[in-house]
């Protein structure tokens, strides 16, 4: 990969997150209670789903690369930690300074540096903190596993890792909806706009619920970005593995439900992370919410074809952009591929299974939708049909990894 071609997808991005910011989750309604809610969401998710409490962080330096305004950063600050933001975007990080100075307590105790994650000063800062931390920022980069060894190489031995991006599999209805909006709107901004609340206006109003943006600023975040390179499990894991950082925990979870076998089993060595990864990326893939967290897994006894060609679909659609050249047929073809595995490969008719064939029924009856150029108020018709396709969550958008940085 070329720096040239490094940087011009770094300014591509910049320039589609300077019309809309998407890390806005409090600061643009300048409410008490909004920041109050969002802060309780952070506190969540690391005390009870990264099983990371916040004391945890008292005392601690903490880098946050590509920190956008900052309105996550700041509940980790809020716990102790002294904290370097990291952004490209000087728009952004002006917000994060506001958020900052009326956040914390000691706002003066936390710097801001405006610059690419690929050009910060490494010889100053290299090894230098006690957490590394960059969330739904390399999904958007050329270089990932730079961009990973760069994270890694900022914190010290001993220190820690918090690495977070979007799934492969969890983004696979993402990506058949870029497909779909690029296919029947086009590329312009507003074409997109236009397309997307024609069809998936269900999607939009349920991520404003979950977290208060403008609609455009969603828009814009899942489908006029146009680099969106979202990785697996297993090449996370292999990050992790090259940079000798520890894998610790995740949310949601990648532990294989078999994971162990007593106390002092050394959770280190321990190869079902990599195999279990099909099982929680099928779940990812169709994940409405609710009462599909609690599907039956006893399934996934015998799934090495099964889990090869759902790396295989999933990468058929990696990064697709509305330069993209694929046609429909291709993807049918790896669905169907994919619905011949779940048949052939596993006995008995789980619920599970029985709800990943229904969900492959429903894209490729979308996919034949859109390459015959159904108009967009019968194909939203069809997809208000579906029973999984699109509907709630339509995957799992993001998931969070902590590693130890090994001495």
């Amino acid at each position: 990969m070329s720096f040239s071609h490094s940087k011009e997808v770094e300014n591509q991005t910049l320039g589609t997150f300077k019309k809309h910011r998407p890390s806005e989750y409090f600061s643009h309604l300048e409410s008490a209670e909004a920041f109050s809610r969002h802060d309780k969401k952070v506190e969540d998710l690391y005390r009870f789903g990264l099983c990371l409490p916040p004391e945890f962080f008292s005392g601690k330096s903490l880098i946050d690369l590509g920190c956008g305004t900052g309105e996550h950063t700041v509940s980790l600050a809020r716990w102790g930690a002294t904290c370097t933001l990291v952004e490209m975007n000087e728009q952004a990080l002006d917000v994060a300074r506001a958020v900052f100075e009326n956040g914390t307590d000691e706002p003066h105790l936390h710097s801001f540096i405006c610059s690419s994650l690929y050009d910060i000063d490494l010889g100053r800062l290299a090894g230098s903190f006690d957490i590394s931390h960059s969330r739904g920022v390399f999904t958007h980069v050329s270089n990932k596993a730079l961009a990973f060894k760069i994270l890694c190489s900022l914190a010290r031995p001993g220190g820690y890792i918090i690495y977070g991006d979007r799934n492969s599999a969890g983004g696979i209805q993402e990506m058949l909806q870029r497909f779909a909006i690029y296919k029947l709107g086009g590329s312009s901004d507003s074409d997109i706009i236009k397309t997307a609340e024609a069809l998936f206006s269900d999607d939009i109003d349920r991520s404003q619920q979950s977290v208060p943006r403008t609609r455009e600023a969603i828009i814009f975040d899942r489908w006029v970005i146009q680099q969106q390179d979202d990785p697996s499990i297993v090449e996370v894991l292999d990050m992790f593995e090259e940079q000798d950082v520890s894998y610790i925990s995740s949310w949601p979870r990648i532990d294989y439900a078999g994971r162990g076998l007593s106390t002092f089993t050394d959770p280190n060595i321990d190869s079902s992370l990599s195999y279990g990864s099909a099982i929680a990326e099928s779940l990812w893939m169709l994940m409405r919410g609710g009462e599909d967290e609690k599907v039956n897994l006893q399934a996934f006894s015998n799934f090495a074809g099964y889990s090869k060609q759902l790396a295989n679909t999933a990468e058929l659609l990696r990064n697709l952009q509305a330069s993209t050249q694929i046609c429909s047929d291709d993807i049918k073809d790896q669905f169907s591929r994919l619905r011949d595995e779940v048949e052939l490969g596993f006995s008995g008719k789980s619920p599970l299974l029985l709800r990943i064939s229904m969900f492959i029924s429903e894209v490729i009856d979308f996919l034949e939708r859109v390459n015959s150029h159904d108009d967009l108020s019968s194909l939203r018709r069809a997809i208000n049909g579906y029973n999984y396709l699109f509907k709630g969550f339509a995957g799992v958008r993001h998931v969070d990894y902590i590693g130890y940085k090994c001495k």
